[in-house]
């Protein structure tokens, strides 16, 4: 693990820096906390266009829908193509179509944007009854009906997935928010069943549909995000480079378990953007 400052040098990675030809960014946390836009953030992705690095966003965060979030960037000043946006529910619906061909018809607690996604990608999301399987996400329209329907389903042994294990969503506001993982937790104290699956980060499957997709090998990636026990895990258990920030979560003081120990720790994306253009002007 090597923190740094605004001075650092690369250390011993120079070659494999020069290498990075992607960046794929956590969102809430690592460009942005709450509603806020860090300012550091405009830069870092001009930086990477004049550098010829091209980037994916990647988030667990699925109370908003692909859509949404295309707009909400805009609306930040980010412009970018639907398909630079990946959510855990697109890693879902990866693993509900390899691994549970036969769930067509899913209870879902999650927002309507969530469920939108899922009968895009062409699953029936059903309101009461009458399901193949359980789909739990970050849930921020949650009540109380719906919580028990979907504990009556898991505790009659109905495949149940969850799209990603955060127990909090990061927020500036004075309060918490608890998350997919913590909701979870709640289910299998009233059924005694945790998911089935868990699809996404750390699950390195949803980095390596990137990879894929772009034609890219582990080597030539990097991912930026603000926690340890996904973005971090994640990284490390799909050989890329892992950069965590301290704009969102993690603390510089927080122990991290070495199977998820960034290859850097940043203050910001402005450190990062500045050791990107060292590693284009530093020879070998």
């Amino acid at each position: 693990m090597l923190g740094v400052s605004k001075t650092s040098s690369l250390g011993p990675n120079q070659e494999r820096w020069k290498r990075v030809r992607h960046v794929v960014l956590d969102m809430d946390g690592t460009i942005y906390l709450g509603g806020r836009l860090f300012a550091e953030t405009l830069p870092f992705l001009a930086t990477l266009e004049e550098l010829g690095i091209s980037w994916d966003f990647l988030t667990n965060n699925n109370s908003k829908s692909r859509a949404d979030y295309v707009e909400s960037l805009g609306l930040m000043g980010i412009v970018v193509k639907a398909e630079q946006v990946v959510i855990s529910t697109d890693a879902c619906v990866a693993t509900l179509r390899g691994d549970f061909p036969e769930v067509r018809k899913i209870f879902v607690l999650g927002t309507s944007g969530m469920k939108k996604d899922l009968e895009d990608a062409g699953f029936e999301v059903v309101a009461e009854d009458g399901c193949d399987g359980v789909v739990v996400g970050y849930d921020t329209s949650l009540n109380y009906h719906h919580l028990c329907r979907a504990a009556y389903w898991i505790g009659q042994g109905k495949p149940y997935l969850a799209t990603h294990p955060d127990l909090v969503c990061p927020t500036e506001m004075e309060t918490i928010l608890p998350d997919c993982g913590a909701i979870c937790t709640l289910l299998e104290a009233a059924t005694g069943r945790k998911p089935d699956r868990v699809s996404g980060k750390p699950n390195p499957a949803i980095l390596e549909t990137i990879l894929d997709r772009r034609g890219l090998d582990a080597g030539e990636v990097m991912m930026v995000g603000d926690r340890i026990y996904t973005d971090m895990r994640m990284a490390r258990e799909a050989g890329v480079l892992g950069v965590l920030t301290l704009t969102g979560e993690a603390t510089r003081e927080e122990f991290i378990d070495p199977a998820s120990t960034p290859d850097l720790i940043i203050n910001d994306l402005g450190e990062l953007e500045a050791l990107l253009r060292s590693s284009r002007s530093t020879p070998l």
